[in-house]
């Protein structure tokens, strides 16, 4: 009679849901409960002028990938929803914000689901949205004259940088005819950063092209984009080209005597320093990054004692403020450290630097190297991609989804990734790889969200 009555309860349990273990020993179900889903949110940066960047980023607890949330904006009494962004392998899910008009905006992020414990709304969090900009740079320029342009760029890049934005970039040959045929070529698809060289801009003042490139240039600038300029100077010393490395005598550059090289170096510096006074005139900065990836031995100027480095830095940057100009910020460029024919960038840097910035190509199926770049971010506190792309390609597939995947992983994100142009290594800007519309489409009006 007890046997039956263990057997009888055990009969009952499984009814109800248990099971047995050991025999007739009865074990009771235990309900699954999921954890309560919690989303935090955050936006950065809080306060932006009309047309910057601003980006809401939701994280979702625990964490699932794939889950679509929804972003609502509070409109009038009522929440609109803005969009749907879906989470990644962490929970994180991100959303630019509009800012095209001046206000203040109230934001939540809501996950739905038909399971109570599943669903989750953020705290509310407030942008503002101001018609002007209080133009303060977090970290003061080198130039401590540095006029209105330079410091409002400067304080733009700080706030791209508190949004974890990316800005795209596109460099222009402007030497060229054709030279905006790299932007046109985008349709609809926008940059926020456009390339160019100083020494080609001088060269074209004596072309006759329909529209002065300084001219489109300053256009563009005063439409809201980014002006990043790098100088490959001629070699100085037998007035080759700049990958002549017959001369390599850096320091004659700043000895108190004169030479012939030193006086066609400074004379072609003059030349640019013209046209960065006209775009001065028209309220234009510039980022300027001259005798780039230094730390490599392919250019006339590459492989330098650093001390000589340093003192032309100092040289160039105290002559563009002798010549009144004051609307550069300036910025030290780097290749990334591949140990083939190159040395640890961060030896080089110069004394004061307003931004630093890697110049890194990839294979098609590579990781984007970033060697080199962590040490110099320790030090500077704005950092880019100032050259990014396929090396040595003419296969169009290359991905240029490697590049946000690089920027993620670093500690200082860049604050954009400039694209070269098609030269004769190969295919390298945007309109001609096959997957630059969908990567550009995924980055929303030009910028890339990569921070945390």
């Amino acid at each position: 009679m007890q046997r039956w009555g263990a057997v009888r309860l055990a009969l009952i349990g499984l009814l109800a849901g248990g099971s047995i273990v050991s025999g007739a020993t009865l074990v009771a179900a235990r309900p699954h409960h999921p954890a309560q889903a919690t989303l935090a949110v955050r936006i950065g940066p809080t306060t932006v002028p009309v047309g910057e960047p601003a980006t809401l980023t939701s994280r979702l607890r625990p964490a699932k990938k794939g889950v679509r949330l929804v972003v609502q904006r509070r409109v009038s009494g009522h929440w609109v929803t803005q969009a749907r962004p879906t989470t990644d392998a962490q929970g994180r899910a991100s959303y630019r914000v509009r800012t095209s008009a001046a206000g203040v905006q109230k934001l939540r992020v809501l996950r739905t689901s038909s399971h109570r414990t599943l669903r989750a709304t953020s705290r509310v969090v407030t942008l503002k949205v101001t018609a002007t900009s209080a133009c303060i740079p977090r970290t003061p320029l080198v130039d401590p004259a540095a006029d209105r342009a330079a410091r409002c760029l400067a304080a733009r890049l700080d706030r791209w940088q508190s949004a974890g934005a990316m800005g795209i970039g596109q460099q222009l040959n402007v030497s060229n005819a054709q030279y905006a045929a790299p932007l046109d070529k985008l349709g609809r698809r926008s940059v926020g950063v456009v390339g160019l060289d100083l020494k080609e801009l001088v060269d074209s003042e004596g072309y006759a092209f329909p529209v002065r490139p300084l001219d489109y240039l300053s256009g563009l600038a005063q439409q809201g984009a980014v002006l990043s300029v790098s100088w490959h100077p001629d070699n100085p010393g037998t007035a080759a080209r700049y990958d002549d490395r017959s001369w390599t005598d850096l320091e004659s550059l700043v000895a108190p005597s004169d030479s012939a090289a030193k006086t066609r170096f400074w004379a072609d510096f003059d030349a640019g320093m013209q046209l960065f006074s006209e775009l001065q005139d028209d309220g234009v900065a510039v980022v300027f990054r001259p005798l780039h990836e230094a730390n490599g031995d392919w250019f006339w100027w590459g492989r330098p004692h650093a001390t000589t480095y340093r003192q032309l830095w100092t040289a160039m940057q105290d002559r563009a403020a002798g010549l009144g100009v004051h609307n550069v910020l300036w910025a030290y460029s780097f290749n990334a450290d591949t140990g083939t024919n190159t040395s640890a960038p961060v030896g080089l840097l110069p004394t004061m630097v307003d931004l630093a910035g890697m110049d890194s190509y990839s294979r098609v199926g590579d990781a984007l190297s970033t060697a080199g770049y962590a040490a110099v971010a320790a030090k500077v506190s704005r950092m880019a991609f100032t050259e990014v792309g396929p090396y040595q390609t003419s296969d169009a597939t290359w991905d240029p989804a490697v590049v946000t995947r690089a920027a993620r992983g670093l500690t200082h994100p860049p604050l954009w990734s400039m694209f070269w142009v098609d030269d004769g290594t190969g295919i390298k800007q945007l309109s001609s790889l096959k997957r630059a519309p969908a990567w550009m489409d995924s980055c929303k009006g030009g910028f890339c969200t990569v921070g945390p």
